[in-house]
């Protein structure tokens, strides 16, 4: 069984999905596609990056991952197939990948036939079933040219003996904000010593990291390291990004106490 995964921003009320689907069965029954997710905000590259750097490396090894968000190519930025860490990507090369994965992969091929498939409204169709058909079936050789992955600039995490300053890259459904913190930069640079993150400005302050909902009120604004190791944002029972009005370019800050030399 080859699993073939699905990223976009394609909501369940457009045919986008289903066409997509149904092409790919029709190239083998031996398929099982999988929608990881169908709701990442409209155009918006860093969710569906964050989403798929965090899902991918659960799925089995050879598993095809379709990038759909903003997946339409041009000849500036063609489609091409990407092998990193055993697991196939199909998407637009625009840079997306350099944030995608830890290092610039090594392996990227260009899909072909530009001239066949550009004329459509949704050309993406064309070139996502021309790439998993290319993996199945083995035909890099006929069908792709040997390129590079394009680079992006990647959003680093600023800090000093005393602050942090990061952003959020990713809001969930619940209206929780995952920043690009992670715990281990968290308590190297914190040692132990009392803090503050800001959220939007110096109006919101969070003092604490709280272990889970559980330890919080309703209503009560706290920051707590989820599951993936990230500093995240929320409102228990309640929706951060609506109340601070925050989205994936938002900026978090942490300062410490100063240290005792």
């Amino acid at each position: 069984m080859n699993i073939v995964t699905i990223t976009s921003d394609w909501n369940k009320g457009d045919y986008y999905m289903g066409a997509l689907k149904g092409a790919l069965y029709c190239l083998s029954s031996n398929l099982r596609v999988v929608e990881i997710a169908n709701s990442v905000p409209s155009f918006d590259v860093l969710q569906e990056i964050f989403i798929l750097r965090s899902t991918f490396a659960s799925f089995p090894v050879a598993s095809i991952h379709l990038l759909g968000v903003m997946s339409e190519p041009t000849l500036d930025s063609p489609m091409v197939i990407v092998f990193y860490n055993g697991h196939y990507f199909i998407g637009v090369n625009d840079g997306r990948f350099s944030l995608l994965f830890d290092s610039v992969p090594a392996i990227c091929f260009e899909i072909l036939e530009w001239e066949q498939f550009s004329h459509s409204t949704f050309s993406a169709l064309d070139f996502f079933v021309r790439g998993v058909d290319i993996i199945l079936n083995n035909k890099f050789e006929s069908c792709t040219k040997a390129s590079a992955p394009k680079k992006e600039h990647k959003a680093q995490v600023v800090h000093n003996l005393d602050s942090i300053v990061g952003r959020v890259v990713y809001c969930d459904s619940f209206g929780n904000a995952v920043t690009n913190i992670e715990r281990e930069l968290f308590d190297s640079i914190g040692g132990g010593r009392e803090f503050t993150i800001f959220v939007r400005g110096p109006y919101l302050k969070i003092k604490k990291i709280s272990d889970g909902y559980f330890d919080s009120y309703p209503g009560e604004v706290i920051a707590l390291f989820n599951s993936l190791g990230y500093l995240e944002l929320a409102v228990n029972l309640g929706d951060i990004t609506t109340l601070e009005n925050l989205n994936s370019s938002s900026e978090v800050r942490v300062r410490f106490s100063p240290l005792n030399l």
